[in-house]
């Protein structure tokens, strides 16, 4: 009896780590994202993308998936009441969880919030129409304008600087649609809107196809007001939308943004988000090449852009691993 345990136990020991992890209980992670005609939607299917194809190499028991969501603020809300686990949202955003104030002061501070890592450049796109003759944000006043999703991030910063200009959003519109990414374009070609604001990454499919299909304008966002908002906040940078990003546009616009973030409830295992962060970032390479819109992005960036919310356990554990975080 006593032989037969000890080659029982030799048995385990010499078992690969994937095949004892393979019985194991699934560990399932669903990232919550955006519309699917934005930047988050195909970020989050890439990240899933690389960490289950990591799943053999590590070990781990993860199974990522995606799931289309209203954006940053409905994410955040998601994972303060435990209905996601992971979540991508603007830097702005998790600010504003974090602290239970703006768009989240009705739901108080999420102090569970824990940051990964930031993947994109999100830079606020002011699409008009070209004969609207919108040549600044404060042209938008008196316009039909599309402000994004409810509980979208995006709606949350066009709603803040409005308020920078001393307005309420209700009175500084002529009307204010509430569209998806897919239509928006659609009703902007067809006259329907004046036009519509988006803070999403450089290429977005909705934006390029209003720029392929009818004339537009990418308004420039560096009036006083905003140059001074954007002094003021933490979370927030000058960022440039470059010449020939789209069909019509001949030269770099100036605006603001704040990165694209994944963040997670801190009651998510340590292992998993470790495991989560390790299957991107060690193959980082492989996941810029899912598209263009991470052709600059590096590991040091991505480990410290963003972050106001504390490091995720698992996720630091990674850093201090690899040397990007002391």
């Amino acid at each position: 009896m006593k032989r037969l345990l000890l080659l029982v136990v030799a048995f385990f020991l010499m078992m690969p780590i994937g095949n004892i992890f393979a019985g194991e209980k699934p560990d399932y992670v669903n990232i919550g994202t955006a519309s699917m005609g934005g930047s988050y939607y195909p970020t989050g299917g890439y990240i899933c993308n690389v960490v289950n194809k990591s799943r053999k190499k590590y070990g781990h028991n993860i199974r990522c998936s995606v799931e289309s969501t209203g954006g940053s603020i409905a994410n955040l809300r998601a994972i303060q009441a435990g209905d996601l686990n992971v979540g991508m949202a603007m830097a702005s955003s998790q600010l504003s969880s974090w602290n239970g104030t703006g768009k989240m002061a009705a739901d108080g501070p999420n102090k569970k919030l824990r940051f990964l890592f930031s993947i994109v450049e999100e830079p606020m796109h002011v699409v008009a129409r070209k004969d609207a003759n919108i040549k600044s944000f404060a042209d938008l006043k008196g316009k039909v304008v599309n402000t994004g999703a409810v509980g979208s991030g995006t709606e949350a910063q066009v709603y803040h600087i409005v308020g920078r200009y001393g307005e309420n959003p209700e009175k500084f519109f002529k009307q204010e649609t509430k569209l998806t990414t897919r239509e928006q374009a659609t009703a902007l070609c067809d006259g329907k809107i004046d036009a519509f604001v988006w803070v999403t990454a450089v290429g977005a499919a909705t934006i390029t196809e209003a720029a392929n299909t009818c004339d537009v304008d990418l308004v420039p966002l560096n009036d006083e007001v905003i140059q001074k908002m954007v002094a003021e906040r933490s979370d927030a940078a000058e960022m440039i939308i470059p010449a020939g990003a789209y069909k019509g546009i001949d030269k770099d616009v100036v605006s603001w943004g704040a990165p694209g973030t994944v963040v997670a409830s801190a009651d998510v295992p340590e292992e998993t988000i470790y495991y989560l962060v390790k299957g991107v970032f060690d193959d980082i390479e492989r996941f810029k090449q899912q598209s263009p819109m991470y052709k600059n992005l590096t590991r040091e960036w991505a480990a410290t852009a963003g972050m106001t919310a504390p490091y995720h356990p698992g996720a630091l554990k990674y850093y201090k691993e690899v040397g990007l975080v002391q």
